[in-house]
């Protein structure tokens, strides 16, 4: 046995010794035959979302979250890696030169750029004609748990993402509560609806103290759909995670934090968000030791998937279902989609990935027009008073999470910043709309009222 100093010293390990000795000496032989990096070229696509959320999800969080950048990485050979970004991504010339002349091989475990992690491992199992999770470690399973994404709605709202989830062949829907919704009225629409074993995770943003939500949880705990809670708390307080684990049959999972969460057992399991591959392996090495489970979430369409995939593959402790957005798109830019099949990927077969680039839909899809801002409104009723009637432009600078937070979303459109109603919570007797031309007939005379700010009533 190994202390704890020296596990997790030797769990943040990477590159060639990860390999067993055959795969070694194949590594160290392909890199041998020179195999180098020549350029970088990427391209930012825009895909149709699904049409029942769509608009939803463009109003919640604008055109960053539609939009992603597809990498392909060349070398002197007619091999291309491909890997994918979410959002609307590029590199400098510096950034480029630092990989432009290298050996993909000499990017394994890399700590940095998880979007070109996907490209040097693509890379780098298309050279030795392996699938990539063979350069990472040995294979634990053929399929990978997943769980579909969406953003806070109403109750009936939510009830339609579980259907279409279910639908899909998820049996897990994570989204982030927010302070515009009440999350005990949205959990019940979720239950009415949900199929047996069907569960829902709740990402609580990390933004709230232990003596607020506890009770919560235990009113949430009264619901079998409810089956995971992240970032319940603030991150430095593991005295109030060790109490709510205590108190709650409901898995808290930890992400806004440091991965020795699971070493002190301050958390029932850990989330690497958008981790490069070096540090999925360190999370994946601590779970082992820790004998508690962890989850990647990696926010992106196939290619993302696809190296998401691989990475599980190995890692024995990633039995949490898995977070990517591929199902949120109407289409992709490979060839293939992976299928969800009760509530499961397959691992895709190589060489590399085992994703292959549709260039016709590349072209299609990086000159897609960009939707535009279309004026609408949130109305945000709080039962007895008041009403706030608002703007949100989520396209702008910094805004693109101001709905989970009123604190955000009001700031610089009430007198000194103060928020009307009550103390903002995830359990307040509160609704919310968003308003438009189309079912507000008072819209225009709304939209002008709040070009100076918040429109408050019954306060």
């Amino acid at each position: 046995m190994i202390n704890r100093r020296e596990f997790l010293a030797a769990s943040a390990v990477t590159g060639l010794s990860l390999l067993s000795p055959s795969l070694r000496n194949r590594v160290e032989a392909a890199d041998a035959r020179k195999l180098r990096i020549t350029g970088i070229d990427w391209d930012q696509v825009l895909v149709p979302y699904q049409a029942f959320n769509r608009q939803a999800l463009f109003r919640y969080h604008g055109l960053s979250l539609q939009l992603r950048t597809i990498f392909q990485v060349r070398t002197n050979s007619d091999l291309v890696g491909l890997g994918e970004s979410w959002g609307a991504a590029s590199m400098t010339d510096a950034e480029v030169a630092s990989y432009v002349g290298t050996s993909p091989f000499e990017w394994l475990g890399a700590r940095k750029d998880l979007s070109l992690n996907m490209a040097l491992y693509d890379l780098m199992g298309k050279s030795l004609g392996l699938p990539s999770w063979r350069l990472i470690g040995p294979k634990v399973r053929d399929r990978i748990p997943v769980a579909a994404w969406t953003v806070s709605r109403s109750p009936e709202d939510l009830a339609e993402e579980v259907r279409q989830a279910a639908g899909r062949g998820y049996r897990w829907l994570k989204y982030h509560i927010d302070e515009v919704h009440n999350v005990i009225d949205q959990t019940r629409a979720m239950q009415r609806v949900a199929p047996k074993g069907f569960r829902v995770q709740l990402d609580f943003n990390a933004n709230a103290e232990y003596r607020d939500i506890s009770p919560i949880l235990k009113e949430l705990g009264r619901f079998p759909v409810i089956g995971r809670i992240e970032d319940p708390i603030q991150t430095g307080d593991r005295d109030g995670y060790r109490k709510l684990i205590a108190e709650s049959d409901i898995e808290l999972l930890i992400h806004h934090g440091p991965v020795n969460y699971l070493v002190d057992k301050a958390c029932d399991g850990y989330m690497a968000g958008h981790a490069p591959i070096g540090h999925a392996i360190k999370v994946a090495g601590v779970s082992e030791e820790s004998g508690l489970p962890f989850m990647l979430q990696q926010a992106g369409g196939q290619i993302n998937q696809a190296f998401l995939a691989h990475e599980v593959a190995v890692f024995g402790g990633a039995t949490i279902d898995h977070v990517n957005l591929a199902h949120l798109w109407t289409d992709d830019v490979t060839t293939s989609r992976a299928k969800v099949t009760g509530g499961t990927i397959a691992v895709p077969r190589g060489p590399g990935l085992g994703v292959a680039l549709d260039p016709a839909k590349l072209e299609k899809y990086k000159t897609a027009p960009r939707p535009g801002y279309r004026p609408f409104l949130i109305k945000i009723v709080y039962r007895g008073g008041p009403t706030i009637i608002v703007r949100h432009d989520p396209n702008k600078a910094g805004c693109t999470d101001n709905l989970r937070f009123l604190g955000r979303l009001l700031k610089g459109k009430v007198p000194g910043d103060k928020i009307p109603g009550p103390v903002p919570g995830y359990a307040n007797a509160v609704t919310s709309e968003f308003l438009d031309r189309k079912n507000c007939g008072d819209f225009d005379r709304l939209w002008q009222a709040t070009a100076r700010g918040a429109v408050v009533t019954g306060d």
